[in-house]
């Protein structure tokens, strides 16, 4: 079925509550106080449905002092129903819900000319003219029909809710992720919390876990409706109502429902906005920024160019490039436009603002290329989805496009060329200070963590080519070292390495990286000395020379002569041993037949036996 969401918006009292309720038979004025009032105090959904097509309405309040609730709307829209009085014409909310639309970049406007049989045809044809007039000034719009109606007259109805159904979905990007704000949470007697929103994009599955951004909490969807009919999937671009098992006072509207792992919040954003009627707020003024369904207290920031700013907002926000946003200051409408950076960037401002510009022209080239070279140690795609909303796809294919970089698929990561210098470098760097170095990619990836492991190999096999070292057995060794030499000079120096740290040796990883000897290589010297029993191994990370250890012994037995037992405490008061090498000789002392143990102390069964010293 396809889905579309169409949006009304109008001044106060023109008539869009009804109008809905004349095409679908549902009232949004649905509480009490609502009914009273007589407006749609928050957001009201309701839907038909015609050949195939559903058509979702979020009918939002012509209220000045609710304008942020029409942005919530706004945010998922289709295309706007746009509704003007026949008898009241052009007033103050309709000029300024005009004004919402254009910044959030709502194009499509179906014009319902409402209460037409309150006045006579040239009444409402001078009215219809006038408001064409009128939206024609923003040259923005694309007007796809504009319809006298009256909740009176059913042909009137129909024809609008014909003009409706043929209304063309608007194009949108969907990525797997699923994102939806959330824009209204109640409590429901025997079901629980339930929450409303349009799915921004990629799908929801019954039963599935899903992210509440901000309070990076992960739920369950119980279960999921779509205009009352219970479902098992939902779809981008559908309005859905989510039955969530958390307590619906821990929510709030504007929270983020998002996958996990795709988004990062920041507090700081940078914008490209625009003014209404050039009265921008203030540089380093208090604003209200909103977008989605999300209202944050924030202070605004303006470039050298004033069409781009910096937002620093009190909460974290979940956005992705181009998302949309409006600007409110003492209750009035001052600005929109979108979001160009996300992600929040450490840069210069000069080069900050050539990012914005290059960003807001979707120049996605330029962008990577200012990006590289400012992340010294390699700039991350695995972000593209939030940073420019695109595919890694998508990313990959510009990023390939960029000269002098080296680019790793797989880890997502594009290096410069000053990064790929700085590597070679530091390669050489270590084989000129240790010609005995058999090191790998994975091994060096251990000591130069920003580097991934495709980059080293690249780098491996360039200086390989030129001679500088060689590969042999999947090792790069300096040119004029022979392997099977080095990896006896290796078996020698790890065993001399573990005699002389005692009784609390190195970790194995440790010595190998501080004797440039790659992991799998030492992991085999390491089984070799096991198989000699030249070393123990105490624990996963513990293994000592087999004298050391005979040393630990005698210490062990005596201590237990001398006090009666052994436990952690006075082991380790009389050896000044960590916790950690303390128990790993512990517990093979109780591997020992003499030795028995009640709670945490051990004892001898045949004291006074006396004690071999340690072999010297």
């Amino acid at each position: 079925m396809k889905h579309i969401i169409i949006g009304t918006a109008g001044h106060i009292d023109h008539g869009k509550t009804s109008l809905i309720e004349a095409m679908t038979g549902y009232n949004g004025d649905e509480s009490e106080q609502e009914r009273q009032r007589g407006i749609t105090t928050s957001l009201s959904f309701c839907n038909m449905q015609q050949n195939g097509i559903n058509i979702s309405f979020i009918d939002v309040p012509g209220h000045e002092k609710l304008i942020k609730n029409m942005v919530s709307g706004a945010f998922g829209f289709d295309a706007a129903l746009f509704v003007v009085d026949a008898k009241e014409g052009i007033m103050p909310q309709t000029i300024e819900h005009i004004k919402i639309l254009k910044l959030l970049e709502i194009k499509r406007l179906i014009v319902a000319v409402t209460k037409c049989d309150l006045v006579d045809d040239e009444v409402s044809k001078r009215e219809i003219s006038n408001i064409t007039k009128f939206i024609g000034r923003y040259s923005y719009f694309d007007i796809q029909a504009v319809v006298p109606t009256s909740i009176y007259d059913k042909k009137s109805i129909e024809k609008l809710k014909d003009t409706l159904f043929q209304t063309p979905k608007k194009e949108s990007k969907n990525y797997p992720f699923f994102r939806c704000y959330i824009d209204r949470v109640f409590s429901l007697k025997g079901i629980g919390t339930v929450v409303t929103g349009t799915l921004l994009s990629g799908e929801i599955y019954k039963k599935e876990k899903i992210n509440i951004a901000q309070l990076n909490r992960v739920v369950t969807v119980k279960n999921i409706q779509i205009h009352s009919q219970d479902t098992d999937i939902a779809h981008a671009h559908q309005r859905v109502a989510l039955n969530l098992d958390i307590s619906y006072n821990k929510l709030k509207k504007g929270y983020l429902l998002c996958s996990k792992g795709y988004l990062r919040g920041f507090d700081t954003i940078d914008v490209s906005i625009k003014s209404i009627d050039n009265r921008l707020p203030p540089h380093n003024s208090q604003i209200l920024f909103i977008t989605g369904s999300m209202v944050v207290e924030g202070k605004i920031l303006y470039y050298e160019d004033k069409n781009y700013a910096s937002i620093k907002l009190k909460d974290k926000i979940f956005s992705i490039f181009e998302d949309k946003f409006i600007i409110l200051q003492n209750g009035r409408l001052k600005a929109g436009g979108k979001i160009v950076i996300p992600i929040s960037e450490p840069l210069r401002k000069s080069v900050k603002l050539s990012l914005l510009k290059a960003l807001d022209r979707r120049d996605f080239k330029n962008a990577f290329e200012i990006l590289l070279q400012n992340h010294k140690r390699g700039f991350g795609l695995i972000s593209a989805p939030q940073r420019f909303n695109m595919s890694h796809q998508e990313a990959i294919k510009i990023a390939k496009d960029i000269k002098d970089s080296f680019l790793d698929e797989k880890e997502l990561v594009l290096y410069s060329i000053e990064a790929i210098a700085k590597l070679e470098e530091s390669i050489k760097s270590i084989y000129q200070n240790n010609p005995k170095a058999l090191l790998s990619s994975n091994s060096i990836n251990m000591i130069i963590k920003w580097a991934s492991v495709s980059l080293i190999e690249y780098i491996l096999n360039r200086l390989a080519d030129s001679g500088y070292i060689q590969k042999q057995k999947n090792i790069f060794v300096k040119s004029d070292q022979d392997v099977e030499n080095l990896l006896d000079t290796a078996h020698n120096q790890i065993y001399q390495t573990l005699q002389n740290g005692g009784m609390t040796p190195k970790a194995p990883n440790d010595i190998y990286k501080d004797l440039d000897i790659d992991k799998k290589i030492g992991d085999n010297i390491l089984r070799a000395l096991l198989s000699l029993k030249r070393v123990i191994k105490l624990s996963s990370n513990i293994f000592v020379t087999t004298q050391n250890l005979q040393k630990a012994i005698y210490i062990m037995k005596n201590i237990v002569q001398e006090d009666g037992y052994i436990d952690i405490r006075n082991f380790k008061s009389k050896t000044q041993m960590s916790r950690k090498y303390c128990i790993a000789y512990l517990e093979y002392f109780d591997s020992f037949e003499e030795v028995y143990k009640k709670k945490d102390k051990r004892f001898l069964r045949r004291e006074g036996g006396g004690i071999e010293p340690p072999l010297r």
